[in-house]
C-alpha cells in the first residue's frame, strides 16, 4: 500500500511539474507571438508539442504551430500542425474547432474531398453555422456558385452571421 501511495504521488507530481512548464512555455510563445516574432515563437511552439505531452498543451503548441505556419503562408504545415492538434486533443468540442480550421485549410489547398470527408465529424449543434460555411466554400470551389449560396443562407440562418460570410453571400448574389 505504502508503495503505492508513494508511486502515485510521484506520477501526480510529474504530471503537475510537466504542465507547469506546458503552461510556461505556452505563455512564452503567445507573448512572442504578440511580438512578432515569428522564429521564436515557432521554436518554443514545438518545444511546447515535446515537453507538454500529456498535457491540453501540446495541442495548443501544435495550434501555435498552425497559426505561425498561416502568417508564413506555408499552408501544408499548418494542415499538418493541425491534424497533429487533432489527433492528441481529448477535447471533443477542441477537436471540432480543430476540425473546422483544418477543412478551411484543406479547401485552400484545393483538398476538397479532404475537407468534406473531415467536416462529417463535426456534428455539435454549436457548430452548425461555421459547417455550413465551410461546405459553402467546398461547393463554391468546386464552382456550384447555387449550392453555395445555400450554404451560406444556411450559415447565417445558424447563427453565424460575419461581415465576411455578408460578402461571400453577396459576391454570390451579384
Amino acid at each position: 500500500g505504502v508503495a503505492g501511495l508513494f508511486g502515485w504521488n510521484w506520477w501526480t507530481d510529474r504530471q503537475d511539474a510537466r504542465a507547469e512548464v506546458a503552461s510556461e512555455l505556452y505563455s512564452m510563445a503567445l507573448a512572442q507571438v504578440s511580438a512578432g516574432q515569428d522564429t521564436r515563437a515557432s521554436a518554443l511552439a514545438s518545444e511546447l508539442t515535446e515537453k507538454g505531452r500529456g498535457t491540453p498543451y501540446a495541442a495548443m503548441g501544435w495550434t501555435l504551430v498552425a497559426d505561425i505556419a498561416v502568417r508564413q503562408q506555408e499552408t501544408e504545415r499548418a494542415i499538418h500542425a493541425l491534424e497533429q492538434a487533432r489527433t492528441i486533443t481529448r477535447d471533443r468540442g477542441y477537436r471540432q474547432v480543430l476540425s473546422l480550421r483544418l477543412a478551411r485549410h484543406l479547401v485552400a489547398a484545393e483538398r476538397l474531398d479532404e475537407a468534406e470527408t473531415l467536416l462529417g465529424e463535426v456534428t455539435g449543434d454549436a457548430f452548425a453555422g461555421l459547417r455550413a460555411e465551410v461546405r459553402g466554400d467546398i461547393a463554391r470551389a468546386r464552382g456550384d456558385a447555387e449550392r453555395a449560396r445555400e450554404f451560406y443562407l444556411e450559415a447565417r440562418a445558424a447563427g453565424n452571421d460575419t461581415e465576411f460570410l455578408r460578402l461571400k453571400i453577396d459576391e454570390l448574389s451579384a
